[in-house]
């Protein structure tokens, strides 16, 4: 009776041992060396999550808009503009002085920091029907 008390427990602990060795580096060790495959043969990779941070609030300047048309953004959010157009555009606030691109290129880029709240329109002054509108929230 005693060896099978005994049988059972070691059975038991092997059973817990082995499910947990995988977690923790020994499954190798079970395995005798070999790594973990995919149901196709390769070798299976163990990747390490990680926290990418979001990229800024991005506008794309086209043709006949800017897209999304309207962004709401929190106080301190860098927005970046990129023109798409494929010709010359601009990005002016309709604020006086708040802020203006200037000329941008094809492909070029242009980033302003909003650190007040409001709601604040701007154009395009190479296209003036091209307008759009950030939202800027506490």
């Amino acid at each position: 009776m005693k060896r099978l008390t005994l049988l059972s427990v070691l059975i038991t602990s092997a059973l817990i041992l082995s499910a947990c060795g995988f977690h923790t580096g020994l499954g190798s060790l079970i395995n005798g060396g070999k790594t973990s495959t995919t149901t196709n043969g390769t070798a299976a990779k163990h990747v390490k999550a990680t926290h990418t941070p979001p990229a800024p609030d991005t506008v794309s300047i086209t043709k006949k808009d800017f897209v999304p048309g309207s962004l709401t953004v929190k106080v301190g959010t860098t927005v970046t503009w990129s023109n798409a157009s494929g010709a010359e555009q601009s990005v002016t606030s309709d604020t006086a002085n708040l802020f203006d691109s200037g000329s941008l290129n094809s492909g070029a880029t242009y980033t302003f920091t909003f650190s007040q709240a409001g709601t604040f329109t701007y154009h395009s002054s190479t296209t003036p029907a091209i307008k759009g509108t950030i939202v800027v929230q506490p």
